[in-house]
């Protein structure tokens, strides 16, 4: 069962107290006034006193409380101002919990998991929330309902922006249900809360018993003036040219995100260098506070089936696995894999290395493949589940072995196009865009000023001048905005960039190999997804999230941009 929300906490007994040694700093921090979902009693109670904190990024304050366990804290320089990490005194029963300091902005998150593992799965159970609550700037709802509402499309984007980097740090095998809650207290509406979310997730997460990799963090990134800014406040994003979200670890980046005045490649890779420096000194940072006040990770919880057994199941497709890769249609290819894939299964389950029923599987053939290893070690109960067993593994040999993809096309060849507008006679605009067996719909409908919906957002509150239904391509969306009469500057295309890393785990040489226009099961074997919108002068828009844990810069120097700017335009 999780743990109840941290806000909560406020109206539970305090643990009893714990003897620390304060430190005797400098430097007051300023007072945090958070706005907390609690009762009128709680309200009443008086504030706690803030501790002194260091003013150096490696410098860990600790100070004894009175009515708990000690609080830690720690500043970390960030562009040309310092962030306050603290933890210690809020959300005691989390896994872990921190409040992050922004100027008068002030985030809060922590991690909570389950008290038992759910069944083995060939995912991590992991759930991520985001609010902004408008007393976090002194304000209530502007509708006739003053409560606050369900979960608003900005707070989900920003869900997505903190779980795509944390995903790929997870450990394999950790099945125990994890859930991170991230509110806004505060907000002064200079320092935006979303950058800050990713860090403190990342933070939170270091903290906890989470078995994790590597320690993340994340970045916003702005180009005033040919200048590159880390952070910007909401006033200097109004003159910036680039809007780059980015999070990664010390070492590697793991996702990006934003739109820019079509920068060049070099610009962009440049950005994203800048972003790198500065998530590595926030990482070094966390480092230091982990080291402090971390929890001991729950290692001995991972479970995973040995390395042998994937090789057993390459044996059993065999040549098999490959013809049905190369099938060009993606329904008999899916028939087919989906037949090898219950095949492969069956011979498991008769040779007694795989259990259907959840029952044990034979202990005796199990050792076969194991050989010196320790079973308890890596087989559950006994058995192997099937959600375990999947030869997703092995259908990532094939691209960079044979210089062939599934459908038989060549890694930087585009699936056939074809396009069409005009299609809806009542519509202002429509157009259908084709590319291979995926299809793109576009329709635009054109309103007056007074016709526009109101977005009441903590953030960036504006009237919004389009109203978005579904997820259309920018191929798409370009021809029924070019159809419907809307003046544009010029045509922009996209197109999604994938990366087959073929590690040594799997018999390659560890070299990158790139593919243009991937499909969805290259989507789901590759180890990166990069989309790219813009035209022949650059680049208007991108997005990246990956499933390994990071990829250097000199990888995506390699060719992913400037390669996925060409062959959009070429559409």
């Amino acid at each position: 069962m999780l743990a109840f929300p941290a806000a909560l906490h406020l109206l539970l007994p305090a643990p009893p107290h714990h003897h620390h040694v304060a430190f005797a700093l400098p430097h007051p921090a300023p007072p945090l006034h958070a706005s907390l979902p609690c009762s009128r009693r709680a309200r009443r109670r008086a504030p706690s006193p803030r501790h002194g904190v260091a003013r150096a990024s490696a410098a860990v304050a600790e100070e004894a409380s009175s009515s708990g366990p000690a609080k830690f804290s720690v500043r970390i320089p960030v562009g040309d101002r310092e962030i306050l990490v603290e933890t210690g005194h809020i959300g005691r029963q989390a896994s872990a919990s921190v409040m992050v300091t922004d100027g008068e902005t002030i985030l809060y998150c922590s991690v909570c998991l389950a008290d038992t593992p759910n069944d083995p799965a060939d995912f991590f159970p992991l759930s991520v929330h985001y609010q902004e609550r408008l007393s976090a700037a002194g304000r209530t709802s502007g509708g006739f309902f003053k409560r606050e509402g369900k979960t608003k499309d900005h707070e989900v984007l920003v869900c997505r922006l903190i779980d795509r980097p944390l995903r790929p740090t997870m450990p394999k095998g950790f099945y125990y249900e994890t859930q991170i809650l991230s509110w806004v207290f505060s907000y002064d509406g200079i320092h935006s809360p979303d950058c800050l979310a990713i860090t403190a997730a990342g933070i939170a997460v270091a903290l906890s018993e989470i078995p994790n990799k590597q320690t993340i963090a994340g970045v916003r990134i702005g180009l005033i003036n040919d200048q590159f800014v880390v952070n910007p406040t909401t006033e200097q994003m109004e003159n910036s040219e680039l809007d780059l979200m980015m999070a990664g670890t010390d070492s590697a980046i793991l996702m990006i995100e934003g739109y820019c005045d079509f920068l060049t490649e070099e610009k962009l890779l440049e950005a994203v260098e800048a972003g790198q420096v500065a998530i590595r000194e926030i990482c070094k940072a966390i480092d230091v506070l982990v080291q402090s006040c971390g929890k001991k990770k729950m290692v001995d919880a991972i479970s995973l089936p040995p390395p042998e057994l994937y090789r057993h199941v390459e044996d059993i497709s065999g040549d098999e696995l490959l013809k049905a890769l190369q099938i060009k249609g993606k329904i008999p290819r899916r028939k087919a894999l989906s037949a090898l894939e219950d095949k492969v299964i069956s011979i498991l389950s008769e040779q007694g290395y795989v259990s259907k029923d959840g029952s044990s599987g034979v202990t005796e053939s199990l050792a076969d493949i194991v050989e010196d290893e320790d079973e308890d070690e890596i087989i559950v109960d006994g058995e192997v589940d099937e959600g375990d067993v999947h030869i997703k593994p092995v259908s990532r040999k094939p691209p960079p072995q044979g210089g062939k993809r599934s459908d038989g096309r060549s890694p930087w060849e585009l699936r056939p196009i074809n396009s069409q507008c005009g299609l809806l006679p009542r519509a202002h605009g429509s157009a259908l865009f084709t590319r291979g067996e995926t299809q793109s719909l576009a329709v635009v409908t054109l309103g007056g000023y007074q016709m526009a919906q109101r977005i009441d957002n903590l953030v960036d509150t504006e009237d919004s001048k389009a109203s978005i239904f579904s997820m259309a391509s920018v191929c798409g969306g370009c021809l029924a905005l070019q159809d419907a009469g809307v003046p544009i500057k010029f045509p922009v295309a996209g197109i999604a960039m994938g990366l087959v890393l073929d590690t040594q785990e799997f018999g390659g040489d560890g070299s990158p190999l790139i593919l243009s226009d991937i499909t969805g099961a290259e989507d789901a074997s590759g180890d990166m997804d990069l989309k790219i919108a813009g035209n022949e002068s650059g680049i208007s828009a991108f997005q990246m999230d990956i499933k390994v844990v990071g990829i250097t810069l000199p990888v995506m120097e390699q060719a992913p941009f400037k390669l996925g700017t060409e062959t959009a335009y070429s559409e």
